[in-house]
């Protein structure tokens, strides 16, 4: 019988634990926004890479490093770095590294359960972050993007095209037609491959002749001992 009464009481606490963190799940409610509208609240908008992620705390927010492709509110800066809370029950957005987004951040502390000192900007699940294609092009309509996380409504279309308008490139990056043509290779590749190639050509044919040369001579002394 106490065998039987401790495993209804260890049954019990697990149905409040599931019970708890179910209703937690779900604590998090967001206003639909319509493109516009998540454009307007946010102070930055931009397309990027997480660079990194650093948790600060089991319940402090964590804090995102992002590698920007495109701005297309804000500063044009290389890097972003913002805050969200760790918990998707508080709204925090669990963005992913290596991951890219469209991205929605404000300079509104009130986001977040504990400010963090040196990090001004924020972003939620209710922010309009949009999972997107790696790459570093501009968003188009069409572009593939997730609807497991986001309060945007439709799907990448021209509406969200129009109201981002046109993206900024960070000051300090490369051109992408500089850097990268699409195919896989460098564009810039094959200039200066063929005068090196020349000049290995002239190598080889001068170490050719300069090796017949010798074994030309090493023939003649041979013959001459003979």
């Amino acid at each position: 019988m106490g065998m039987v009464i401790r495993l209804l009481a260890l049954l019990s606490l697990v149905a409040c634990v599931l019970g708890s963190t179910s209703t937690a799940a779900y604590a998090c409610s967001c206003a639909i926004r319509t493109p516009a509208q998540a454009v307007e609240h946010a102070d930055a908008v931009f397309t990027g890479t997480v660079a990194e992620g650093t948790a600060i705390g089991p319940r402090s927010p964590d804090v995102y490093t992002f590698r920007v492709d495109n701005v297309y509110k804000g500063a044009p800066t290389a890097e972003f770095t913002l805050a969200t809370d760790a918990d998707t029950a508080s709204c925090g957005y669990p963005f992913e590294r290596g991951g890219r987004y469209l991205v929605f951040a404000a300079s509104d502390e009130s986001e977040l359960s504990e400010p963090v000192p040196g990090v001004s900007l924020t972003s939620s699940l209710c922010s309009g972050n949009v999972p997107i294609d790696p790459g570093t092009g501009p968003l188009r309509p069409g572009g593939k993007r997730s609807t497991g996380l986001e309060n945007l409504v439709g799907p990448m279309d021209a509406e969200l095209i129009a109201a981002l308008g046109t993206p900024a490139k960070p000051s300090g990056s490369p051109s992408p037609v500089a850097a990268y043509n699409g195919t896989g290779t460098d564009p810039g590749a094959g200039a200066g491959w063929a005068p090196a190639a020349g000049g290995a050509a002239v190598v080889v044919l001068v170490l050719a002749g300069t090796l017949a040369l010798l074994m030309r001579r090493h023939r003649l002394a041979r013959g001459d001992r003979d």
